[in-house]
């Protein structure tokens, strides 16, 4: 059986920009599995290749296509299913990803097969034995997917699951692709999973109620020896927070010093984790761990409590002064909310300008999935999913209007990226960017003639 995996083009400002951009790893994920049960996959990656569709559709002549993205991809993801049952109405199309896992009632009215709604692959491999008629699993039986029964969708029962259950992954694509792949002057960079949801609870962010909201990691061993074998200088470890656990960090810390591994390593983790485990980072750093993305969010308690962040304005200063001390790139998110005055910008950016800290300042956006979404979502300015990329303002303010706080916000985007843009994070930012960013323009420009 012959299955086309497609990795949509990206939908947002990111799509201007070639800085920061990731290996399609969920695609290299089914492509491994796929290729195990002795299918022929093929990953289309429209952010980079140029064939049509309809080209591709015709030329590679596939039993089943696979469509995976994010929120902001939503309407493309349904159009490209529309698109591929009008190019020939046989071909089985089924729609996955972290969107579609937990929003999966978002494409009942797109025009695919199967909605997969589960962070592994074990259902993944059931549904595809049943499409080419060598599975034994009927389809009610068949966890985590939705499908049309008598022309009403029918959704099965999720089940929890962990990513040891995932087969070790085939990085073909990625070898020949590496040069792509990159998180600013990180590059090549390649992108490591290792866990499912996550064990917080903040109120802005769905990745805790992936998995039924049970968080489920790999064992170390497992995580070292991919990243042993990954053939890439820089990895990206994907978990929500990899700063979870002291034991399993000493474990991963211990083995990567056993193993020789001479690599540089990307994370996310938590202040409070940070601030109380000095020594850890310091042992962190010491075997390549170069930035963490840290949830620093607010400046103010009052505001963390609202994110049910259960971390401290204090637990954020620590860490920032932690990560300055050992050398590791602090790479802080915050964001800025609908209450806030002119007088709070200010003081955001005087309290972001005078810490080491390389920013990324986001909206507060109610996303669809999330523990906050139901309160706010009478009040939503738009619905539009492609306005939910944390970059537009979906609630109305209530201390200016809409222009004044994307005005605001814009200019204490560009002020703090002024004060820090000779640090060595963006040293990869010269002329040769701009003209990459001229001919994406193009290359958007002709999708719209040509799908």
């Amino acid at each position: 059986m012959r299955v086309l995996l497609i990795k949509p083009e990206t939908v947002g400002i990111f799509a201007y920009t070639y800085l920061v951009d990731h290996e399609p790893l969920e695609m290299e994920y089914l492509y491994t599995v796929l290729k195990n049960r002795g299918h022929e996959a093929y990953i289309y990656d429209r952010r980079h290749e140029l064939t049509p569709l309809k080209s591709k559709l015709k030329h590679f002549a596939p039993d089943v296509v696979c469509i995976t993205g994010y929120i902001t991809q939503e309407k493309l993801m349904i159009k490209l299913a529309r698109l591929i049952k009008r190019f020939n109405k046989s071909i089985t199309v089924i729609i996955g990803g972290s969107h579609a896992e937990i929003n999966y009632e978002n494409f009942f009215n797109s025009s695919a097969d199967y909605i997969y709604h589960l962070s592994g692959l074990n259902s993944f491999v059931k549904l595809i034995d049943y499409i080419s008629n060598t599975g034994t699993t009927p389809l009610d039986e068949i966890p985590g997917i939705c499908y049309r029964e008598k022309g009403e969708w029918r959704a099965n029962k999720k089940v929890v699951e962990s990513p040891e259950d995932l087969s070790p992954i085939d990085r073909t694509y990625f070898n020949k692709n590496k040069n792509r792949y990159r998180y600013l002057t990180f590059h090549p960079l390649a992108l490591v999973k290792n866990s499912y949801s996550c064990n917080n609870s903040c109120t802005f962010c769905y990745c805790t109620n992936r998995n039924s909201g049970k968080y489920a990691c790999r064992k170390v061993e497992d995580l070292v020896n991919e990243i042993m074998e990954t053939d890439a200088p820089n990895i990206h470890i994907t978990d929500d927070n990899f700063l979870i656990d002291r034991e399993y960090l000493k474990e991963f810390i211990e083995l990567i010093r056993e193993k020789k591994i001479n690599k540089k390593y990307l994370i996310y983790g938590r202040a409070d984790f940070i601030a109380e485990n000095k020594d850890i980072m310091r042992e962190l750093k010491d075997i390549g761990l170069s930035l963490v993305m840290v949830g620093l969010e607010a400046r103010s308690d009052d505001e963390l409590d609202s994110y049910n962040k259960k971390a401290t304005l204090k637990h954020n200063e620590e860490c920032v002064k932690i990560l300055e001390e050992l050398g590791i790139i602090c790479a802080g998110l915050f964001i800025v909310h609908q209450d806030m005055t002119v007088k709070d910008f200010r003081e955001l950016y005087t309290w972001i300008a005078q810490r080491a800290i390389i920013p990324t300042i986001s909206i507060f956006t109610p996303m669809q999935g999330a523990a906050d979404y139901s309160r706010f979502k009478d009040n939503l300015l738009t619905d539009d999913p492609k306005k939910q990329d944390l970059f537009h303002c979906i609630l109305k303010p209530k201390h200016m209007s809409v222009r004044r706080f994307y005005f605001e916000y814009y200019k204490l985007s560009v002020k703090l990226a002024w004060l820090r843009r000779k640090t060595p994070l963006y040293s990869c930012i010269n002329i040769s960017s701009f003209l990459f960013i001229i001919n994406v323009f193009l290359i958007k420009f002709r999708r719209i003639f040509i799908l």
